[in-house]
């Protein structure tokens, strides 16, 4: 009864943050905001929820094997993912597009609280990890190099430009000083507090990101674009996971349930942003982010109260 009620109170606070998102939007502000939620996200609560994550957790030859496995379904999911954009479309920028939509997934801003949802705490330490571990390199980095190459845009190419995207990353700051103080031995009193505390903001925040992001304005696409993007989202959604499956598989890897949750992140947040920066498509690529986002997200919530 008291899990019951629990489940219930963070739904219900999970679709309050997310009203209130949608409700921010008709702010003539509407941009400082959703630059301010992102800047406390990225900069402050998922910090703060990887530092305490990876300084408590147990570092064993099974959770490597498992972070080796996803690694290798992760970019096995780029390669996938890019064969079907070069099978589908003649233009590098729509493959580029088609690409990352096929392989990187939100799996911080939504797989955080979604995972915290169905799994509980355990579900939320390991999507840390795997938000962290699941390309070797940071996520954010990956994308642009994608969008660099794909983009019709050139921007930021010089050499410190590409250091200043590796190392402008709180949450591998946050990682690396974790894993130094580990090997040190120090010892952070209260570090548990400040991971409950943690954890009970990203999932509310996450889903205030959501709502401040999600566009309103009705989307326009021929059909021929809303089936390569929907082969893109079929490809991260569905295929995703089972490329994980295979890989755990096929290296005798323990995957958690959580994993192949995450596998099945639609694509981030932030492909919006690369999209736009790099001319690479940004009307195809928020169709994918929408289009998947919204029913993974319901079915996820629905499926977490109903089971």
């Amino acid at each position: 009864m008291a899990d019951s009620l629990e489940r219930m109170l963070k739904l219900v606070s999970l679709l309050v943050a997310l009203l209130v998102g949608l409700a921010l939007q008709r702010l003539r502000s509407q941009e400082r905001v959703r630059d301010l939620i992102w800047i406390s996200s990225f900069w402050l609560v998922i910090p703060v929820l990887v530092f305490s994550t990876f300084l408590t957790i147990s570092l064993t030859s099974r959770l490597g094997l498992s972070v080796a496995a996803v690694i290798a379904s992760t970019w096995t999911m780029v390669g996938l993912s890019f064969l079907y954009g070069r099978l589908v479309s003649k233009e590098r920028d729509e493959q580029g597009a088609l690409t990352l939509g096929g392989a990187v997934g939100n799996t911080g801003f939504i797989g955080y609280p979604l995972a915290q949802l169905a799994f509980g705490h355990t579900g939320l330490t390991q999507a840390v990890v795997y938000d962290q571990l699941s390309f070797g390199v940071p996520m954010s980095s990956v994308s642009v190099v994608i969008g660099r190459l794909f983009g019709k845009r050139q921007v930021d190419t010089s050499g410190r430009s590409r250091l200043a995207v590796v190392l402008l990353n709180p949450p591998l700051w946050a990682l690396a000083l974790a894993l130094v103080l580990r090997l040190a031995g120090v010892d952070i009193p209260h570090i548990g507090r400040v991971e409950d505390v943690a954890a009970a903001a990203i999932g509310p925040l996450g889903f205030l990101m959501l709502g401040v992001s999600l566009p309103l304005v009705a989307i326009e696409h021929d059909l021929l674009e809303v089936a390569r993007a929907t082969g893109a989202m079929v490809i991260k959604i569905g295929v995703g996971p089972l490329v994980l499956l295979a890989v755990g598989a096929a290296i005798g890897a323990h995957i958690p349930s959580t994993y192949y949750l995450l596998a099945a992140m639609p694509p981030a947040f932030h492909l919006l942003t690369i999209a736009r920066i790099y001319d690479m498509r940004p009307a195809l690529m928020r169709l994918m982010v929408v289009a998947a986002t919204i029913p993974v997200v319901i079915a996820v919530v629905v499926g977490s109260y109903v089971f």
